[in-house]
């Protein structure tokens, strides 16, 4: 499924909460966590070594978080199909139906889950890699 070489980003203002989905993606085969305060930190940080999945905090005011997603969609930061999971504190429909249209592939409500974040998370790396290798065939 995943191999070694995959490597997550978080981006969540609270440093506790990125240490701790950090130690929770140790659960899964990854070799490299890269933590970001904000989508301000992290856009060149993905520059320098673009990460399988995103994992980031999707709260307070979303307008960072939708031009970063903006951004990345469009490829300004690399490869705009990389799987973004958004962390909500809120599970209202407009809350989540604006995550999903700005970019966001899946959406867990805070508190997290840590089996529930394992799950979504392995889910999209092996979503993402299925797409790599169908586009791969298909160009070759």
């Amino acid at each position: 499924m995943v191999d070694r070489r995959i490597c997550i980003m978080i981006i969540d203002p609270n440093a506790h909460m990125r240490r701790l989905i950090g130690t929770l993606m140790g659960a899964l085969p990854v070799s490299e966590v890269i933590e970001a305060r904000n989508p301000q930190q992290a856009a060149p940080l993905m520059a320098k070594r673009p990460p399988h999945l995103v994992i980031m905090d999707w709260s307070g005011d979303p307008t960072e978080g939708v031009l970063f997603l903006h951004r990345l969609r469009r490829g300004d930061l690399g490869c705009g199909s990389i799987p973004v999971l958004g962390l909500s504190p809120s599970t209202h429909h407009a809350v989540l139906e604006q995550a999903v249209e700005s970019g966001i592939d899946d959406i867990i409500a805070k508190p997290i889950s840590a089996v529930e974040i394992i799950e979504r998370a392995a889910g999209l790396i092996e979503m993402n890699r299925r797409r790599t290798e169908t586009a791969g065939r298909a160009a070759e």
